[in-house]
């Protein structure tokens, strides 16, 4: 069951928000001729759940209303054309207005739900010396976008960056101020990239930039930022630490999140093998 409801998760995150209304329109459609077509002795009243949580968790609890209030006139409208009669017409109107008072429940239960769980992922995804996601939480972001750009085929790019001789710096300035230069380069790396791109410590002394939509033109821009900022902040420590940094950028997405970083540690140890201090882009075409 598992798999099937991850699958069915994986294919609404790929979806635009207008595509999620169209499906949901559709079966909000289907299950009103249902209603008709089996009279109003069978409810599917509460099928248009189904529809409703879908509008409200992959869109919003807005999205979520309309789709209710939709679906309650349909629901009402299939039934009267069905020939439902009450003994007082108000009868039809206040069964309406329950399930709608109980759907509009379920909307805000679902959205304080939502937030919940977006809370909990946050402190559980979030790296507690830097502030930036961990290497968790860049895995989730990092498949998001290379489903994204194998559907609408859109380059992508990471950037692996590792500080040199971390080791030696702690020896020398202490764990107290290896820890102040890690926080200095996540908050280089945050001042440095684009609201759409994603910063992460993977572990240690090794940061991740992802680049989603990305050239190599336009990775190199944002990469000239990142080098010179780098620099600035590591002027202000004792240690006036180097990066050893390797770019990949997709034209052909890969096929997991670990051959995203293979590729780009590889390039990364290519930079120190030739004497660290650095930065080499590649362009994977095939």
């Amino acid at each position: 069951m598992r798999p099937v409801m991850q699958k069915f998760h994986a294919f609404f995150l790929r979806q635009s928000k207008a595509s999620i209304l169209a499906i949901v329109l559709f079966i909000v459609v289907i299950f009103g001729c249902l209603d008709y077509l089996t009279g109003f002795e069978v409810t599917f009243s509460f099928f248009y759940l189904i529809p409703i949580t879908i509008a409200t968790w992959y869109v919003g609890k807005n999205s979520g209303y309309i789709i209710t209030f939709l679906s309650m006139a349909i629901w009402i409208t299939s039934n009267f054309v069905a020939g439902e009669k009450y003994s007082q017409e108000i009868i039809r109107y206040w069964n309406a207005s329950i399930r709608l008072v109980v759907f509009i429940f379920i909307i805000r239960l679902l959205e304080e739900f939502k937030r919940a769980l977006n809370h909990e992922r946050l402190l559980s995804h979030t790296d507690h010396l830097t502030g930036v996601p961990n290497s968790r939480e860049f895995y989730f972001q990092a498949n998001a976008e290379i489903l994204r750009a194998t559907r609408f085929k859109l380059p992508i790019t990471v950037a692996y960056i590792d500080v040199d001789s971390f080791k030696q710096i702690n020896d020398q300035h202490g764990h107290s101020e290896g820890d102040c230069i890690l926080q200095a380069i996540a908050n280089a790396l945050l001042c440095s990239v684009r609201q759409t791109d994603t910063v992460a410590r993977l572990g240690g002394d090794e940061f991740a930039i992802l680049l989603p939509n990305t050239d190599q033109s336009g990775t190199i821009s944002v990469m000239n930022k990142v080098q010179n900022k780098l620099a600035q902040e590591m002027a202000k420590t004792k240690s006036n630490a180097t990066f050893s940094i390797g770019v990949v950028t997709f034209f052909i997405s890969p096929a997991s999140v670990d051959e995203l970083l293979q590729k780009a540690d590889r390039i990364m140890y290519e930079v120190k093998s030739k004497g660290k201090n650095g930065i080499e882009f590649v362009q994977h075409k095939n």
